[in-house]
Order: C-alpha cells, then structure tokens, then sequence
C-alpha cells in the first residue's frame, strides 16, 4: 500500500473504531501494517494504552500528625549573619595562619587505598584532583571535614587530609569510603563582614535593625509554614500511593521518566557536577528516574480520579492567570508564550496541573491533622 494511502486511511479507520468502542486512548504503541486483498475488508492492528481501572481508597479524614513551625531567636540571628555574609568582602591574608571562616586556596590530589580516587571510582571524575580551589574553613566544605582540617594552616604548607564520604554524598559510589587527600595551600583570605549600622540598613531599604529582624521572622515563619503545609501534602500523596492499587500505562510512564531524568541531570549539573560525572552515573540516575516516574504517573491518575468524584473544575480565568505568571516568571510576553503552548499542545497540562493542586488542596482541608 502507498505510504500516503496508508497515512490517509489507518487514522481514519482507527478514530471510527475507538470512537464506536468508546475507548480512552493514552498512547499508540503499535500499527500493523495494512492488508488490503480484493473483495475482503481492510485489516489492521492498532496496540495502544488506555487508562487504568482502579478503586480509589477512603481519601477523606487522612490522619496527620502536625509539626511545630516556630522560629526561634537563633534562627533570626543565624539569618542576620548569613545576609552579612552575603556582602562580605575578601582581603588577603599575610603573616597568621588561617582561622575559622577564613576562605583557604588549594591544589590536592586524591588516592583511596593507596589508588588514585579517579581511577578507584570512575564516577568520581573531576574530584581526585583540583588547583587553585576556594574552600571555606567550616564545616560546610563540599569535601567532608576539608574545611575544618585546613584550620591553623598557613600559605605554602602541605599537609594530608584524611575525607570520609558521607551516606547519601550526591556521588553514590563515594559514599562511606575514606580517601586521603594530599593538599598544598597558595593562597589565603579573610572574609570583612559589613557592620550592621544605618549605612548598611539603609543599603538593604530597612528603617532599622528592629524592623530588619521583624522582617525575617515573617519571612521565616512564612516559609516554616509553608514547608510544613508541602510536608502534609506529601503525607496525603504517600497514603493514597500505599493504599491504591494500580497499573498504569507504561507509554506514560516512559515520558514521565525521562522528564525526572531530565530534572535530574539538570539539578546536579547546577550543583557543580561535571558532564562527565553525571554520564558515569547514568545508570543509576535512570533507575531511580523509573521509580519516581511511575510513581509520580499513579499519583496523577489518583489525584485525577479523586477531581472528577469530587467535582473539581479549573476555571479558564484561572488557567489565563497562570499561564501569565509563568510567562513574567520566564520572562516572556504572555500572549505570546500562551499561543506557543496552545501550539504545542500543552496548555491543557497547565490546567491539570492546577487542578491536581485544587485537589491536594481539598484532601488536607478533609484530612484530620492532630
């Protein structure tokens, strides 16, 4: 059969069909090729994904157990120090040896049991050896306990630093093993802290330190609020994951996690992995991909399922005003952006997105939280 006959005919015949079955298509995942013999109907198979059949558990009254969201003085405080932080200036440091906070240049090699770290641990490339890294003299070094050890240490010292990789260091292969680092410092910093006077207040558009500290209790406790608020909904996500059972479509599944692994790689690429590095741990990138995607797939179908036994609709005043937002939030012109995502099909998930929030939204408004 003719290429364009077949174009024209087999979606023709196959909108009939699912249109006389009533079925809901997810995907098409196979075509057949087309038989057409003299005399006989015109035969072909079309393999696709259709929507799960489910039950859906008893949603409303899901137990949680509340957690506090104070915000202490402390935490004010440590907010004020990190604000001063972020103004700091650098000067070099000459004739003392580095203390606490003092930002420390570096050149190390690395080996584990007596091998370089790059050859032991191959997905560890771009981490065995550095020249000329900043490392703060905390214990917040991205090399666990680096940032303590070069304390006391003065420009030109050589000295080895023995790193224990944590459990869950974001390189996994990393994690729990001991290496040995052999570090040359070459340069020093100290960090100049601005003083917290009118000048400075003034700078951050605040009236005084009382109204600065005001400030970001408000905004911590906001924020507290907040995270406790996404930390019930997931809660109520994990319950109707456990007690729905569920096979869903894998054609969904398979976009679903490529878009995790797409997230993934970026996430990490923005935490200062190397190309290379992320490639070394493709593997386990992609089953940990899988799991989230169809995860994330069953609870879209819940959720989903739950909007229409409880009747919850997205207005078209609503969907008009979030598809503004992401434009400013892109930076982009809103009609413009808004007729891009009409053109690529995608305004419709702007609307189960928000949908799917309305829900989340009525289950912990029913949920008892104690």
């Amino acid at each position: 059969m003719a290429a364009d006959l077949k174009d024209r005919i087999v979606p023709k015949f196959y909108h009939e069909a699912i249109a006389q079955e009533k079925v809901k298509v997810v995907a098409v995942i196979d075509v057949t090729e087309p038989e057409l013999v003299d005399g006989k109907p015109l035969k072909f198979e079309v393999t696709v994904d259709v929507p799960p059949e489910f039950k859906l558990p008893k949603y409303e009254g899901i137990a949680i157990k509340a957690e506090k969201t104070d915000v202490s003085d402390k935490q004010v405080e440590e907010t004020v120090q990190s604000i001063l932080r972020q103004h700091a200036t650098y000067e070099d440091i000459e004739g003392r040896a580095a203390k606490e906070k003092d930002m420390v240049q570096v050149s190390y090699e690395s080996t584990i049991d007596g091998q370089p770290l790059e050859e032991k641990v191959p997905q560890a490339r771009g981490m065995g050896r550095g020249n000329g890294y900043w490392i703060t003299c905390d214990e917040e070094s991205f090399l666990p306990g680096m940032g303590k050890a070069l304390i006391g240490s003065k420009i030109g010292d050589k000295k080895d630093v023995p790193v224990k990789f944590p459990e869950g260091f974001i390189v996994k292969e990393l994690a729990g093993m001991k290496a040995e680092f052999k570090v040359e410092i070459t340069g020093m910093r100290e960090t100049k802290l601005p003083e917290l006077n009118e000048e400075f207040l003034k700078k951050l558009q605040v009236e005084s330190e009382e109204v600065l500290r005001k400030n970001i209790r408000e905004h911590m406790e906001e924020s507290a609020k907040n995270k406790e608020k996404g930390r019930q909904q997931d809660l109520i996500c994990e319950f109707l994951l456990s007690k729905t059972k569920i096979d869903v479509p894998e054609s969904a599944v398979k976009e679903q996690t490529r878009n995790v692994m797409y997230d993934m790689a970026r996430q990490r690429m923005m935490s200062g992995m190397s190309q290379d590095q992320i490639v070394a741990q493709r593997d386990d990138m992609m089953k940990e991909a899988q799991a989230k995607g169809e995860e994330q797939v069953k609870l879209r179908y819940i959720i989903m399922a739950i909007a229409d036994a409880e009747n919850i609709q997205v207005a078209d005043l609503e969907v008009a005003d979030e598809v503004v937002r992401m434009a400013v939030s892109q930076r982009r012109d809103a009609a413009e952006y808004r007729k891009e995502l009409e053109k690529e099909g995608h305004l419709e998930s702007v609307s189960d997105q928000l949908r799917f929030g309305k829900t989340v939204e009525f289950l912990l408004e029913k949920a008892k939280i104690k």
